[in-house]
Parts: structure tokens; C-alpha cells; sequence
């Protein structure tokens, strides 16, 4: 099973100037905080392009090969209402169409902050929790 680290996205400021020179910097083919945050802000920049509002909650996380971002409060007023009426597929379906977008406006915004070639792009959409989850495959190191 990979390991899983979350990336933080706001620096530890607490810590003494000693121990942040002893603090290594990202291995090679992983994203640091920085990293995650352009990716982030990529994301939620697109998604309120093509859907007028952009989530409120997105976090990145990294594995060996993969990006995951975990997109949260991104629904409209009408998919909301679309969602409370029973509609949970016509939203998750156009949501899914939406995300194809996305991830094609950010894929340079991933590889750069990577450094690594997207190869995939998996998304699972759950509308009732108005949650979507983006699972990004980089090229194996």
C-alpha cells in the first residue's frame, strides 16, 4: 500500500531558524506546500470560471505517482436545489462534464508544480455530500 502524506498548505511558522535549515526540502517527483497550493488554486480558479462559483474547501494530497484533491462546498444554488429535489445523477453527470474541463485547464499548473507528465485524470463526483474527489495519475518516475 503507498503512503499517503497530506501537503500542508500554509507554512509552520513556529518553528526556530535551526530547525527549519534542518527540514529537507521535497524528494524529486513529489509537490511541496507551495506545489499543493498551485495546484489548489488552480482548481478552484477554473471550476468558478466555468461554473460562476468555485468550491470553498480544496486540499491536495500526494502519493509515489498520484495527486489527489479533494474539492469540497462546490455546488450552485440551482445543484443544490437540483440535488434536494432527487436529481443527484443529472448533477453528478454534469459536474463530471465540468471537471473534464477543469482538468484540462490545469494540467500545465500540475505538471509544473510536480514536475511530472499527467498521464490520467479520474473523478468521482458525490453531490449529495457536495464533495468531488480528483484522482490525477503522473508519469512513474
Amino acid at each position: 500500500m503507498a503512503t499517503v502524506t497530506r501537503l500542508a498548505v500554509s507554512a509552520n511558522k513556529d518553528l526556530s531558524p535551526a530547525a527549519r535549515k534542518r527540514q529537507r526540502g521535497p524528494v524529486r517527483g513529489t509537490i511541496d506546500g507551495p506545489g499543493a497550493m498551485t495546484i489548489c488554486n488552480a482548481i478552484t480558479a477554473a471550476l468558478k470560471q466555468s461554473c460562476g462559483k468555485g468550491p470553498t474547501k480544496v486540499k491536495a494530497y500526494n502519493t509515489h505517482d498520484d495527486v489527489a484533491v479533494v474539492v469540497q462546498d462546490m455546488l450552485t444554488t440551482l445543484e443544490r436545489t437540483l440535488v434536494h429535489d432527487g436529481h443527484e445523477q443529472l448533477v453528478s453527470e454534469a459536474r463530471h462534464m465540468l471537471i473534464g474541463r477543469v482538468a484540462e485547464e490545469c494540467r500545465a499548473n500540475i505538471e509544473q508544480a510536480t514536475g511530472r507528465r499527467v498521464v490520467e485524470w479520474q473523478t468521482e463526483v458525490n453531490p449529495s455530500a457536495d464533495r468531488a474527489l480528483m484522482l490525477v495519475k503522473l508519469q512513474p518516475l
